[in-house]
């Protein structure tokens, strides 16, 4: 029972690890996006967002077995980006 209890806890600790991991890569990967965006400037922003809805309706269109819920989420996650990219770069301005 006590090998048990500690596999149980080893497995528990590794999704741990993993999900941190993961979460770091994720805010790693906004941060780059959003570092991006500003870089482009206003007209560059706006043409990558539009690319971006493009792209993930299209691949949405190409293929049956993609999930709605799925790419809902998806443009959830990629406007939430956008739009602290928007929130920073309009805090720069009037900074100014």
């Amino acid at each position: 029972m006590k090998h048990l209890v500690i596999d149980i806890l080893m497995k528990l600790a590794k999704m741990d690890v993993e999900a941190k991991e993961l979460t770091a890569q994720v805010e790693a990967q906004s941060l780059l996006v959003a570092a991006l965006l500003l870089t482009a400037g206003k007209e560059g922003s706006d043409s990558i967002e539009k690319n971006i809805s493009n792209a993930i309706l299209a691949a949405s269109r190409a293929s049956p077995d993609v999930i709605q819920s799925d790419i809902d989420l998806l443009l959830t996650h990629i406007n939430r980006l956008l739009a602290v990219t928007r929130y920073i770069d309009e805090d720069v301005v009037e900074r100014s």
